[in-house]
């Protein structure tokens, strides 16, 4: 044992014996303590009527809801508190690009983009179609329809077999 560690050991037993025999009787011998008469405070000197309502805050009348965010529309729920909302400016997008899809032959690609991983010096997606998940790598043929061409971050590129018309899809950087 160290001389460090004997001294904390020595304190510790010490500190103990005077938790446990130590006086336990209050301060003073248990005399009853009286309290101390104290002069009061010198009070600030009130205010007078006219000053206080020199500066009184005005209050307006509370306005009709109507007149404030206006008349509630029929369409619109009750309760848009918590309604869905997106941000994402890509549905007119979409709807743009989906004319021409349609009138290509070619339907866009039903594919939701998961990840990607770099393994044995070949990329590896993951596509998935409603329940199903697909593991591609270039070369892949999906259900018949679809072949993978090349996968090139931030593209993948796909061949619709039915039309042997190309599609690309963003898969994000190399990272």
């Amino acid at each position: 044992m160290k001389a460090r560690q004997a001294l904390m050991l020595t304190a510790l037993a010490a500190s103990a014996g005077l938790a446990i025999f130590g006086d336990r009787t209050p301060n003073g011998g248990g005399d009853m303590v009286e309290p101390v008469s104290r002069p009061q405070p010198a009070t600030a000197p009130k205010a007078t009527p006219t000053a206080k309502h020199k500066h009184a805050p005005a209050i307006l009348a509370l306005l009709p809801r109507e007149e404030l965010v206006g008349p509630r529309d029929e369409d619109r729920p009750a309760s848009t508190l918590f309604a869905a909302q997106t941000l994402d400016r890509a549905p007119t997008a979409v709807a743009a690009q989906a004319p021409v899809a349609a009138a290509s032959g070619t339907p866009g690609l039903p594919f939701t983009y998961l990840g990607k991983k770099y393994e044995n010096a070949a990329w590896e997606v993951y596509l998935a179609i409603g329940d199903q998940t697909y593991f591609v790598r270039e070369g892949t043929v999906i259900d018949q329809k679809y072949a993978v061409n090349q996968i090139r971050p931030p593209v993948l590129t796909m061949t619709y077999l039915p039309t042997k018309q190309q599609q690309t899809m963003t898969i994000g950087g190399e990272e």
